[in-house]
């Protein structure tokens, strides 16, 4: 695993997805927090348990790509993710 600094630019300054490549170290960020919650409950880390329940708890759908999480996301519920925001965001 590849430590990358977050002062590294891997966008274009015109890229169409900008706000969503700039603000994805914050995404990533609040993932982790939420799985502290997550284990909380849980012995051992299930990725695909992980996914359902932020999905369920926070209404993000987690673009995942070969097991690993990207910074795309879906909002499935609007309600739900303005929690997520607003505890972790």
């Amino acid at each position: 695993m590849t430590n990358i600094s977050k002062s590294f630019q891997d966008y274009d300054d015109d890229d169409p997805a900008l706000h969503q490549r700039k603000n994805r170290w914050k995404y990533w960020e609040a993932l982790k927090k939420v799985r502290v919650e997550y284990m909380e409950t849980k012995t051992e880390f299930d990725a695909y348990d992980f996914e359902d329940y932020i999905e369920k708890k926070y209404g993000v759908k987690m673009n995942i790509v070969n097991g690993n999480i990207t910074d795309g996301y879906l909002v499935v519920d609007e309600k739900l993710y303005l929690i997520f925001l607003l505890k972790w965001g």
